[in-house]
This record gives structure tokens, sequence and C-alpha cells, in this order.
């Protein structure tokens, strides 16, 4: 291997492989006389086409043999007919694939580029080219030379080039200026890029690592962290601890910017039993929370009127039993009066328990008194199980509080709240304090609010405790459902899921139970085969599920043989292989497809968990196509990040989700991530049949850990001090 940096040029004829994460290509360069080379390395954008002065120097690899690995890159615009043409051809421009490059070069020829720079107008000449089309051209090449600036800008500063087009998106033509007045902004405001390489980019604009700028940014990325992490604050001395080891700076330091941040007002320090240190929007949602639900309890409607209908009310409902298939027991029967008659009520249980059933109850009882009921859940899929099983629409809350993703505001709020007499939230273990916020400030102070939900299940994967700090306050009344009644207790899924809430072991010794089965495999390697089998062979001819759409394998991790990531993979070549796709990372996305919302985009209604499958992929225009139940959604190719495949998914991505069947792979590999809570919210997600696949062992770590997540919120001292 030669060690000595050399350069060389030509053009880039073919790009081999390409990895949108990382922006490391394989690619072969042709050069001057005419040899051809392989150059590797990460590099910014480049396109087929370019010509390329490339500094680095050669290794050689053991399988591909002798390459170019590049360290800088110059470009230059093509120069020869051919080498337009595949420039223009080569994915550069939405709007411009193979065919219409063609036409464009045999019209303009080596003049093609200074038309699409100086007078694109021009390209009307072209048969098959109107005048959307050309605006699309127009702007594509206009948004692509600003962005080829900031990728080169960001390349100089030691960054990939993977985020150039995220961060362009973001800041627009200001994007450079920006960038370089507050590097730390890139890790709160563009998706994937975290305050290391914010860092990375402020170093290297000669911003000192001891700057109090720096120990700030640095401070607020330390509490985004922690709100990632569930906690809606940190106590003072550990965030002092955790800043000084991640800042690497004396605590004496750390005290100076806390300080300064507090007088910014962009911290809020509490001193309670112990120092608090809250993101100053937390301490707001967690303070107007409590405050709103003590004016709900304490105005409205005559409560000591209402509570003297109970046994009215409980006449009626048992007469609508009688009428019904359903019988309701004590606890159904005081949770249905309860909601009638308390302003803000918490009904909880395990699947199995009723609570769908008495919902219909609460609805109908409503009605019968004219009044206006609204029903809505933190996600797509829980709302669209709500309709299914009442009858009546449901809308997430975001749709339910009409969020407005151009203004990023919801249009329901106190100037504008919502028309009803009562609103029912279900899977409600999955309210952040964010979202409880927003739904309580479009709530008139008469309305009644019902939240169901399971708190034994994962928690919410944004900030707060919400469900959990709202009964154990213990000002709220509360109605915990304890009987099964699913398939009248013979559901081995749910008898199952409650031993594994109790702490007990779960029955797994039968595999002749209707719905649900244990297989016994100890390494991951044998696992992965297992479950590849069953989705493809065993469970499709058994039970007759559709191995693409009612079979969902639900992973404790990502990475590791038997992750989501390689699961993934594995799956998608044994039931999608013939598609091509488009690169995503180490995947290729394919047509038929069934993917996942890795985060909230309010832009397009689509939330994090979501579920959908592609229908289409249109390589000219750039934009892969999602049909999330019925609505399709669109996609650029710089988007695809916050897409993966779900053929499996995490456990914690699964919560407010139901499927007829769900593989749930549980292995000692899985140690540091295997708990109570998380089997519990695998198992009860299975509708129909429940299969566990790994080892006896891992099970009873699980079953025997009950680590509850220790979220650091406020919310219940809030609500217990007032």
């Amino acid at each position: 291997m030669d060690e000595k940096s050399n350069s060389i040029s030509g053009t880039l004829e073919k790009i081999l492989f390409k990895n949108p994460d990382s922006g490391y290509i394989v690619g072969r360069l042709r050069l001057k006389n005419n040899d051809q080379v392989t150059i590797v390395g990460n590099v910014f954008e480049l396109q087929c086409g370019e010509r390329l002065e490339v500094t680095g120097r050669w290794v050689f690899n053991k399988n591909y043999g002798r390459q170019f690995e590049i360290e800088r890159v110059k470009t230059y615009a093509p120069s020869s007919l051919s080498g337009i043409e595949n420039y223009l051809s080569s994915g550069l421009i939405k709007g411009i694939g193979p065919v219409t490059a063609a036409k464009i070069v045999s019209c303009f020829g080596l003049d093609t580029l200074r038309v699409m720079d100086e007078e694109p107008g021009k390209l009307s000449r072209i048969e098959g080219i109107g005048k959307k089309r050309i605006a699309l051209v127009i702007d594509s090449w206009n948004k692509y030379k600003k962005i080829r600036e900031v990728m080169m800008f960001l390349q100089s500063c030691g960054i990939s080039p993977a985020y150039a087009v995220k961060i362009y998106n973001n800041y627009g033509d200001n994007a450079i200026n920006v960038i370089k007045l507050n590097p730390y902004r890139l890790a709160e405001d563009v998706f994937g890029i975290g305050f290391k390489m914010a860092d990375r980019i402020a170093i290297n604009a000669g911003i000192s690592k001891d700057s109090l700028f720096r120990i700030q940014s640095g401070i607020i990325y330390l509490l985004k962290k922690a709100e990632e992490e569930g906690h809606c604050y940190l106590p003072y001395e550990k965030l002092l601890e955790v800043s000084s080891g991640f800042l690497e700076s004396d605590l004496s330091l750390i005290n100076s910017a806390l300080g300064e941040l507090e007088k910014e007002e962009k911290i809020i320090i509490v001193e309670d039993d112990f120092k608090k240190v809250y993101h100053k929007s937390l301490y707001a949602a967690e303070k107007y929370c409590c405050g709103k639900i003590l004016d709900m309890l304490e105005s409205g409607d005559d409560i000591n009127a209402l509570r003297n209908k109970k046994e009215a009310y409980k006449d009626i409902i048992k007469k609508m039993s009688e009428t019904g298939s359903m019988m309701l027991d004590d606890l159904q029967i005081e949770a249905v009066v309860k909601a009638l008659t308390e302003k803000i009520l918490v009904i909880t249980g395990s699947p199995g328990t009723g609570k769908s059933t008495i919902l219909n109850f609460i609805i109908n009882l409503f009605e019968r008194e004219n009044k206006k009921v609204l029903l809505g859940a933190p996600t797509g899929r829980a709302s669209k199980r709500i309709t299914e099983i009442t009858g009546r629409e449901a809308k997430t809350i975001h749709r339910l509080l009409s969020y407005n993703p151009k203004l990023n505001k919801f249009m329901k709020n106190e100037e504008n709240m919502l028309d009803a007499s009562v609103i029912i939230i279900d899977e409600a273990s999955m309210l952040d304090i964010r979202l409880i916020k927003n739904l309580l400030k479009a709530l008139k102070c008469d309305t009644k609010l019902v939240l169901v939900g399971d708190i034994d299940q994962l928690p919410s994967v944004g900030p707060g405790n919400v469900l959990k700090d709202i009964i154990n306050s213990g000002i709220i009344p509360v109605v915990e459902l304890k009987n099964i009644y699913r398939q009248e207790g013979q559901s081995m899924i749910i008898r199952n899921a409650h031993k594994v809430r109790d702490g007990i072991y779960p029955a797994i010794g039968k595999n002749d139970e209707h719905d649900f089965f244990f297989i016994e495999k100890n390494d991951p390697g044998s696992a992965v085969n297992i479950i590849l089998y069953l989705v493809n062979e065993k469970i499709p001819k058994k039970f007759g599920f559709d191995p693409l759409k009612d079979i969902q394998v639900l992973v404790p991790t990502n990475k590791g043989i038997c992750g989501v990531d390689s699961l993934n993979e594995k799956i998608q070549d044994m039931i999608n292989p013939a598609n091509k796709g488009i690169p995503r990372g180490s995947i290729n996305l394919k047509v038929n497809d069934r993917v996942i919302q890795l985060r909230n985009n309010y832009e397009k209604d689509i939330f994090n968990g979501d579920i959908g499958f592609i229908k289409d992929i249109e390589p000219e225009l750039k934009e892969i196509y999602v049909d999330f139940d019925g609505r399709i959604v669109s996609y650029g190719y710089y988007e695809l990040d916050e897409l993966n495949l779900s053929y499996a998914i995490s456990i914690h991505k699964a919560q407010g989700s139901e499927f007829r069947c769900v593989i749930v792979p549980l292995l000692t590999s899985h140690y540091l991530l295997l708990q109570r809570n998380l089997l519990y919210t695998a198992l009860t997600r299975a509708r129909e049949l429940a299969v566990l696949v790994g080892s006896k062992k891992a099970i009873g770590i699980a079953v025997n850990r009950n680590m509850t997540e220790n979220r650091y919120t406020g919310l219940k001292e809030m609500l217990k001090n007032y």
C-alpha cells in the first residue's frame, strides 16, 4: 500500500455503491488516458459525468484489489456530450431522467449546462416537457447548486455530506451564515445531527472548548437528551456531573453557564426537596397541566347533583346489559357511572378486562342525554382501533386539535376550544406532557375528560409519565378493571400477559395452545432461522395469516444478529426479493415493502410508529409514495431517514398498535433490555396469536426484573401540593 498522497483526474463514469447516511461511495473514474480506476471514500454529493480532481492514496483491498482512497476532491462541470448526458440523467434533477436528459443534450449540445444556468426557459423546445415540468426542473437545478455550496462548506469543516440537504432544507439560502454564526443550532434544528457533530463544526470554526457559549449549548443539548429518554427535568447535581464529563469542563464553568441560562430564562431551576433543572418549555407544560386539571375539577357541573344520580345510572346500565350481549361486573358499572358523574376519570386495566366494552356503554349513555362525545388517541393506529370498536369516528389527538404544520400550532386551543361535552382518550399511557398540555388547552372547564389506558405498559416515547402521575397524585378518581373477559378468559395470550405483569413465569410448557406458543432457541442464529420459517411458511400455512400484513416481529433491540435491523433485511429478502429499490443506509426500500415512520412529521400528518406500505417509487421525480391506511404520503429521497423497514420493529415502536400475530424473540443477548413491562407490552400487542422464540432463562430475567422506568417528572408532586 502506497501511503503517499497522489492526485488523479478524470470523469466519474459510474457510482457502484453509495451510502446516503455516511456519504461513502465506490465509483469508477475514467482517467484522461482512458484507463479506469476505482475510487472509494466519504465525499460530498457526486454525480456521474462530472470531472473530478481527486487527492488521496492508493490502497489494496483483499476482495476488490487496487483502489484510490479519497482524501479531498474538486469537481468540474462535464465537458463532453456523453458526460453532460450522464450528469443530467444520474438522478441529479427532479423531472429529468435518462430519456429526457438525452433529448436535452441532443437539442443544446455542449451549451446544455449554460442553458440550464442562464436560459432554462428554452427547455420548452424539448418535446414532452411542459410548463410544470420546466418549473420543477428549474427549482431542482437552482436548489442543487445551493446545496453544493453547503456541501463544500461542510466538507471543509470535516462533516459528513449526508446532512447537507437536511441543513439546506432547514435553513434555505441562509444555511452557511446560520452555521457560521451558531453551529450549535444544528443540534436542535436538524433531525439526526447531534451536539457532537455541531461541536466539531464549532471547534473547526474557532470556538473555544471553554467558551460560555459552547457550555450553554451543551447543557441545553443534555436536557434535550434527557427529554428524549422521557425526563421532564434533571436533578441539579446530576446535570452538573453529566455536563462536566460530557463537555470536559470545570464544574465552576458549568455552574456559571447554568446561572446565565436561568437569567436568560432558557431553563427553570426549581428548589423543592432538591434542586431540579427544567428546560423552560417542559416546566411550563407541567405547570399548565396542573393548573388546568385543578380548574376542571373545581368548575362546571354540579358534581354533587350528578353523584346523586348514580343509582339511576346503575339501573339504566343494568337494563342496557340485559338487552345487549354483555353483562357488566361491579367494577365496569362503577367505571361507566363515574364517567358520567366525575369531571375527570381514569379507567385503567390490562387487555381483556373490558375497557373497550365499557367505552361503548359510556358513549351510548352520553348520547342518550344528547351530549356530544369526541374520541381520540395518541396514534393513528390506536384511533383506528377505537373506530372499529365503537363504530364512531376517532381521531389522533393532533387531528382532533387541528394541527397546522405550516404554522406549527394547534388551531384548537384556548381561543378556539373543542365543542364537546366529553372527550375520551384511549391508550392514555402513551400521552407525553406536551401532548396532554395541548389537549387540556383546548378543553372547556365544563367538558368531561375520560382517560383510558394500561399503566403496566411501557411509558410514552415523549417526556413525562402522565397517566401514572395523574393516578398517583390521588386527586383524580381512578377505576382499575381486573377481571379478564376476552374469549371468556381462555386466551393464553391474555393469561400469560397477566402472569408476566404480576411477576409470574408464563405458562410455556405446552405447544398445543391455540393462540400462544413458545419455541425454545438459545442462540441468536437459531432464533433468526426459526423466525424466518415461521413468517414465511409455518404461520401462513397453519393459520392463514398474510406474512406481509398480518405478522409482526417485535424485538427488544435494534442491533445484533437477532435485532430489528438484521431481521428486517432477512425478512425483506425472503418475502419481497424481486423489486429493485432505492438505497436507505445499508438497506434498499422497495415497492410493497412494509415501512414504519421513525419520527413525528406534522407537515405530513404522520407520526412516530405509523406503519404503511410502499406503493410506488418515481425515479425522475425523486419521490417515494407510502400508503398509510389508505392515505398516500410522498417522501423525497432525502427524507428517507424518516422511514425504515417494519417487518421487524422494536417493542417500544409497537405501543398503541395491535397485530393479528406477533413473534417475539427473547434471548439472553438482549440482557440489558429485558424487563417485565417490555415483555408485557409485546404480548399485549397480539390479537389472535403470540409466539415467543428464545430461551427460558431470558424469559425468567424479563419476568423477574421489574425495573419500571425511573423518569424525572414533577406533575404528580405539583398536583399533590396544590
